[in-house]
Parts: structure tokens; sequence; C-alpha cells
């Protein structure tokens, strides 16, 4: 799948929440293509990561061209940063496990940043972290959140959960499912 059709299907009108599904082979790949195309579709973008430190993903989208600097992140691997002084805005969480705090931090994203679209990476990570039925609960909350505020929801998983419970039970929540990589 390239760059346009992903832009095509982040940007189509009704594809409110997406769910891409990914190869673990090509994850880190997919992934910045789709943070790629997201910036070009919407002008402001949460990138929330479970599983890279914002400074990593920042320097690997910037180095692929990547315009970053229309990026807030939410990052759950560092603990106790700040946001640097001459880079993005960074909120930052203790954890993956920490959903309460994670999502209080969603919230006040979506509430004082004005943002268009979130970029959820990944909900495989969660895994590690909650049941399943957690899982599942946490994220339909969250996509109700997006939903009341307008804001476009992109979410990732790992292909190789396709036949757990999470993917069967969210796809009854997302606008589309998009096999990617």
């Amino acid at each position: 799948m390239g760059a346009d059709s992903l832009r095509n299907d982040i940007g189509k009108p009704g594809n409110d929440v997406l769910l891409f599904l990914i190869s673990n082979q090509e994850y880190s790949e997919k992934v910045r293509e789709i943070a790629g195309a997201s910036i070009k579709a919407f002008r402001k973008v949460c990138y929330i990561s479970l599983n890279k430190p914002f400074e990593t993903l920042f320097s690997s989208f910037r180095s692929n061209n990547i315009d970053a600097g229309k990026m807030i992140f939410i990052d759950c691997v560092t603990t106790g940063g700040r946001s640097p002084a001459n880079g993005p805005k960074v909120f930052f969480v203790s954890s993956p496990n920490a959903l309460t705090d994670l999502s209080i931090s969603i919230n006040k994203v979506i509430d004082e940043e004005k943002i268009d679209a979130i970029i959820f990476d990944s909900l495989s990570t969660l895994l590690v972290y909650q049941q399943p039925s957690m899982v599942i609960k946490f994220s339909h909350s969250i996509i109700s959140k997006l939903r009341a505020a307008k804001v476009k929801g992109v979410f990732t998983c790992l292909k190789e959960d396709i036949r757990g419970e999470l993917v069967k039970d969210l796809s009854m929540f997302v606008d589309k499912i998009v096999e990617v990589g």
C-alpha cells in the first residue's frame, strides 16, 4: 500500500476511526508511512507512542522528511521526561500500563491543543500490559471521546493479533480496518 492510498484512507470522509493491521516485519516502516500520510491529511496530529520514546520517533520522522513539527506527542515510554525547549510539545505518561493517566493526557490534548487526529501506536503493545477485555474497553472509551470531539483516530495493531478478540471486538467500533504490509 503506497503513501497516496494511505492518505486516501486516512483523509476520506466517513473514515473517522481507522484500524491499521500491520505485519511485524514491516511495522516501523508502515507506521512512518501512516504518520506521514496523517501529517499531509491534517493540520495538527497527536502521536501516542506506547513502544518508542518520542525522541526516537521525532528523529526518525525528521530523517524521513515527515513534518514532525505539526505533531504533539504522548510518550508512554520515557519516564520523568520534559518537553524540549526547541521541539515538539510532549506529554509524558509513566508507562503503557497507566491507562487512567493516558486517558487524562489524551483528553488534555484534545481539549487544549485543537488537534485534528491522533495516531495510537499501538494497541498490540497494550496487550502486553493489560487483558484483552481491558484494552477493548479502553479503546472504546477513547474512540467515543474522539468521535464526540470530531477528532480522527488512527489506531495500529500487529496483523499477527488478527485472530484475537481485540481485532474482532474493535471491528464494531472503527469505520474501517486496513491491512498494510
